[in-house]
């Protein structure tokens, strides 16, 4: 709530202007010993507009910061049609669970474009990967300011081949260069273990450790010292 007043009053800095002036007058005039009935009436018609001044502001943050705290967050960018950064890892997590309970894979895809990306060849990519990865449960969004995420659910050991083909159809039905394009892929076993920290942990320390552009992708072995199913928060 503060921050949204303080906001609104920096946004409403001309009448917080003249409500200084109203009661620094006030101040002088009280200040001033003997007054006339003039100045008198004056000086409580100030300091009437100054308290309504400072309601009207209050208020009005006030209100602001009920309607930012009611409104729900988006789903949705509305400039791509993908999902937003907050929504994504929000899915993400969901579907972490999923596997682990549903005891299924969950492939997931971190696509970059380097720190120079133009916004039409991030349209251009949202297009082709909205066309590769059509599947219900499948999920496009953002996965950072520069970098889109693809969460798969349900995948198998075809998720290689799929990864592949993305990479050939971006660099084939796009004018994104070869040199620009990393993309990362990790199917993950529904283990234990399996939650969003580490499938952010994991493919931030891959995207940063490969300094050459290309598709990599790696698959969990089925079989592993961590098999514990129970799921676990991070």
């Amino acid at each position: 709530m503060d921050s949204v007043f303080v906001e609104q009053l920096k946004r409403s800095r001309y009448l917080v202007t003249l409500l200084m002036v109203l009661n620094a007058l006030v101040l002088a005039l009280t200040a001033g010993g003997e007054t006339s009935m003039g100045l008198k009436l004056l000086a409580g018609l100030a300091l009437v507009v100054s308290l309504v001044l400072f309601m009207m502001l209050r208020n009005r943050s006030m209100s602001r910061a009920v309607t930012q705290a009611n409104e729900p967050l988006l789903a949705v960018d509305p400039n791509t049609g993908i999902a937003t950064e907050h929504w994504y890892r929000h899915m993400l997590a969901l579907e972490c669970r999923r596997a682990v309970r549903e005891f299924s894979p969950l492939t997931v895809m971190r696509i970059s474009l380097g720190d120079k990306v133009k916004r039409e060849h991030l349209l251009q990519l949202i297009r082709v990967l909205s066309e590769e990865l059509s599947r219900p449960g499948d999920l496009i969004g953002w996965d950072g300011e520069h970098e889109i995420g693809a969460v798969l659910p349900a995948t198998n050991e075809h998720a290689g081949a799929l990864a592949q083909r993305c990479y050939e159809q971006i660099l084939e039905h796009t004018d994104i260069q070869q040199s620009d394009l990393w993309l990362v892929s990790q199917t993950f076993q529904p283990r234990g273990s399996l939650n969003l920290a580490r499938v952010l942990e994991y493919l931030g320390n891959r995207m940063q450790n490969e300094q050459e552009p290309g598709v990599y992708y790696e698959a969990e072995h089925v079989t592993s010292p961590d098999d514990n199913m129970m799921y676990s928060e991070g």
